[in-house]
């Protein structure tokens, strides 16, 4: 049988998609370069590996077959051997018996004076043709005898193969154990390498996001800070309060926007609902609250709780959303809103990065 050591499929496209995701962790590209060298060298080593595992199959194959041609070679001298000695010892019966034939008919006589001449002559005939076949007989039991000799020397040299064969195969064996044991090893170590790899990997990832979530949250309090930097003048001679005033409006909107102004210059505090501080949510709930509108506190929930409004038809007390804020629109293109921890709620210009706007009803 032709078995073929199996490969290993190879990592190469589980690392290049792995080392896509790194290019930006520069802190922990040496590591995991490292131990893709390591994933590569052992898949190398594996494939290796396999092709002496064949190699040594095919080996193995060769020498049980010589193992066979010998034990063939033991069974056929095995049998001309029991077949010399039974002719052998068929043909040694055989002589025997003419040997008593001839004693028998040379004695049949009662004694010398009843020979006559014929008889003489009859007697001295067989004897000689028993002598002429006895010699014969001898001839082809010795033949035989010499057979047998060289068919053992066959089978000597037969079981001598054998004893090599065998011995070859157990030695291939023995090899293909070992490695076979390696193999073995060399395939858990790259199963945990891999394992490895994937964790640095994930590291890696994590990192990647959270230092760009970081940079899109500075990036972000500065885009607030550069908004409220318009409006910081007008909060100085009031202790950080605006002056400003709700603008006209009509109906429910009214109380909406002047509870929103009285909170003016309250700190912002987080999950805050007032009425001591806030957070940007818990101001637009309390807000709109007083126009009888009950909303979720959180402003993903209140972006997708209402009809949304374009940016262009906003009007005063529609609710602007950034990615995990919200104001309320008080015209002229600013809202009021409780910025972050540190600051009082203000009013400021909207700033780059709006994802959406809603009007409750």
């Amino acid at each position: 049988m032709n078995r073929r050591a199996i490969k290993l499929v190879p990592l190469a496209l589980v690392i290049a998609t792995m080392g896509a995701l790194l290019a930006p962790a520069v802190a922990t590209a040496d590591p995991i370069s490292d131990k893709q060298a390591e994933a590569a060298d052992l898949e190398a080593q594996i494939n290796t590996n396999a092709e002496k595992l064949s190699a040594l199959n095919e080996q193995i194959n060769s020498a049980q077959n010589e193992l066979a041609r010998a034990n063939e070679a033991i069974a056929t001298a095995d049998a001309l051997v029991a077949a010399a000695q039974a002719k052998t010892k068929e043909l040694r019966s055989e002589v025997a018996r003419r040997a008593a034939s001839v004693y028998t008919q040379s004695g049949s006589t009662s004694g010398v004076e009843e020979l006559d001449s014929q008889n003489a002559q009859d007697l001295s005939t067989r004897q000689k043709y028993s002598s002429l076949a006895a010699q014969r007989d001898n001839q082809i039991v010795n033949q035989l005898a010499r057979a047998k000799e060289q068919v053992a020397v066959r089978k000597a040299d037969a079981e001598q193969a054998r004893q090599t064969a065998q011995d070859q195969s157990d030695a291939i064996q023995t090899q293909k154990d070992k490695l076979d044991a390696g193999q073995a090893d060399l395939v858990k170590l790259q199963s945990k390498v891999t394992g490895e790899l994937a964790g640095l990997v994930q590291k890696a990832e994590e990192e990647r996001q959270a230092r760009e979530a970081a940079a899109a949250k500075v990036q972000y309090d500065l885009d607030r800070a550069n908004a409220a930097a318009a409006t910081a003048a007008s909060s100085a001679s009031s202790g950080g309060v605006p002056s400003a005033t709700p603008p006209p409006t009509s109906g429910s909107v009214s109380a909406v926007l002047a509870y929103a102004y009285a909170q003016l210059g309250k700190p912002y505090c987080y999950a805050g609902v007032g009425p001591e501080c806030y957070d940007c949510s818990g101001l637009t709930m309390q807000a709109w609250a007083q126009a009888g509108v009950m909303m979720s506190h959180g402003s993903f929930d209140q972006l997708a709780s209402f009809p949304s409004v374009s940016m262009d038809q906003l009007q005063p007390g529609d609710l602007v959303f950034w990615d995990g804020h919200v104001g309320i629109y008080v015209g002229d293109g600013s809202v009021l809103h409780a910025p972050h921890s540190g600051t009082v709620i203000q009013i400021t210009q909207i700033w780059p990065g709006v994802i959406g706007a809603v009007r409750p009803r």
